[in-house]
């Protein structure tokens, strides 16, 4: 359609009229539209013409803070605000099992969403550690002090690994980064890839070269040795691959070939360079040392057998499983942490939460006997003797649930045996083991924890311990945990505890 010059006057008056009315310049020379100064007065009646309300930068948009810089802690604070009010009256009344459930189903989830996207400040994070060691130790109150009874590193540990399973944000946050990172290694079709791979990554390795972009890409990016470390690369084009670093044959080339690495050009190199070239000399410091001269000739004969090919993108895959998984990362960081096989055990049995925090408690040393509030500095009346016998020894958890008489005289009763020569763990496996029966590690458990009560009745109330009302306790306890158990095992446990009447 032809425009002659009376027209384009006019749709340049009507495109300016409309510009100022909004706050707008436009450059016609370079075919921009600007903002210009707008005063308050002005912003305001523009804001009440079109019926909407002004705003600033940051804001929030589908529970997140939006703007061009990184948020402060301050941008945060309604995330920090909706965590603190889980903190609700009733952690207080709630046992130890009882905040965990809390802190693992109502409180570490609302900070999920959010580490999905950004990495989150560190005084964020340390923020909602305290709030969550608050609400596990502590209740919702803010006069108690102290209380905390295993290190918080130890209860961010998976059960399996000796700890209670509460998400490590910081270790969290990174694992869903990485999914980014695994998409735009991986060149995805999702048009944020696209973006940065046309804007700052053609023709180089990415994590050879410097930071660039915005604040939330910069600290993806940050994690790309950390993602390099746990993937290796299948070669295709070979353009986000460094030839010396990265993991895309069997070994790191740089250890493999330390000696002739030493003489590359550039330590930041492409395997699309390595593969392209003319001549691997070219690429070196001549003349090479005898011993460079022979990695040199095993190199060569290593890459004839490496498939290339020019038109496919590289495919970088972490090492356990085909895809990325923050789950299965998670778990990784975990793996080299030892624990015994027991604490599966314990998390797997049919006991209830409450018998289970107990348990775990005694396996790492740390319930509240007299000798551990002793050892805590923490007084109290009396000495540091065993309550429930004569024999004047320390309450420790060995005596207290093994080398007591009034404890011996109570597995007796239930045909439990224990060899005290072995440690804790490998002591109640053997015992369980020995004891035959499907439900053995639940009767075990049951039974330590009526010992306790026991013991805090003597302590607290100055009940008279005997064997009789213990054992009463005891099947009581169990009769209330069948319900837990299935059919046939229920069947048999109420049989087992039939035969003692």
């Amino acid at each position: 359609m032809q425009v002659d010059s009376q027209q384009l006057f006019f749709l340049k008056f009507l495109l300016n009229t409309f510009a100022s009315s909004v706050g707008l310049k436009v450059n016609y020379k370079k075919s921009q539209i600007l903002p210009i100064n707008v005063s308050p007065e002005k912003m305001q009646h523009l804001a009440m013409t079109f019926g909407c309300s002004v705003g600033s930068l940051p804001f929030t948009y589908l529970g997140l803070p939006m703007g061009t810089t990184k948020p402060r802690m301050e941008d945060l604070t309604p995330l920090m605000d909706r965590v603190e009010r889980r903190l609700s009256g009733c952690a207080t009344w709630l046992s130890y099992s009882g905040r965990l459930q809390m802190i693992n189903s109502a409180i570490s989830p609302i900070v999920t969403y959010t580490m999905c996207t950004i990495k989150l400040p560190k005084g964020v994070i340390e923020n909602f550690d305290r709030i969550r060691k608050q609400c596990l130790w502590r209740g919702n109150s803010d006069k108690k002090r102290g209380g905390n009874l295993v290190a918080w590193e130890q209860v961010q540990q998976p059960k399996k690994k000796g700890g209670l399973g509460v998400i490590n944000l910081r270790l969290q946050n990174d694992a869903l980064l990485l999914k980014h990172l695994h998409k735009f290694f991986n060149h995805e079709d999702v048009p944020w890839v696209h973006l940065i791979w046309f804007k700052y990554c053609q023709q180089k390795v990415p994590h050879t070269s410097r930071e660039v972009g915005s604040f939330w890409w910069k600290d993806i990016f940050r994690l790309n040795n950390l993602y390099r470390s746990i993937s290796q690369c299948t070669v295709g084009n070979g353009g986000t691959v460094c030839f010396w670093e990265d993991r895309w044959l069997t070994n790191i080339l740089t250890n493999k070939y330390p000696r002739l690495a030493s003489y590359s050009l550039s330590p930041s190199i492409s395997v699309q360079e390595i593969m392209e070239a003319v001549d691997l000399d070219n690429i070196f410091f001549l003349p090479l040392s005898q011993q460079a001269l022979e990695e040199m000739e095993t190199l060569k004969l290593e890459l004839q057998n490496v498939p290339y090919e020019e038109d496919t993108y590289d495919q970088w895959k972490p090492f356990q499983g085909t895809g990325y998984s923050s789950k299965k990362f998670y778990d990784f960081a975990f793996s080299t942490v030892q624990a015994g096989t027991i604490f599966s055990q314990i998390w797997k049995s049919k006991c209830t939460p409450r018998i289970k925090f107990f348990i775990w408690l005694v396996l790492i040393d740390r319930l509240n006997t007299k000798f551990m509030l002793t050892r805590r500095h923490i007084t109290f009346q009396g000495d540091n003797t065993c309550v429930l016998c004569t024999t004047g020894a320390d309450e420790t958890i060995d005596h207290l649930f093994f080398n007591c008489p009034f404890a011996g005289l109570c597995w007796t009763k239930i045909s439990f045996n224990w060899d005290l020569t072995l440690n804790l763990e490998d002591r109640i496996l053997q015992g369980t083991n020995d004891f035959g029966l499907d439900f053995s590690m639940e009767a075990a458990m049951i039974a330590a924890w009526e010992l306790w009560k026991i013991r805090n009745d003597r302590v607290f109330s100055r009940g008279n311990p005997t064997v009789s009302r213990w054992f009463c306790n005891f099947k009581n306890q169990c009769l209330l945990h069948t319900v837990r158990f299935k059919a046939d095992l229920r069947s048999a446990f109420c049989s087992w505890l039939d035969a003692f009447s």
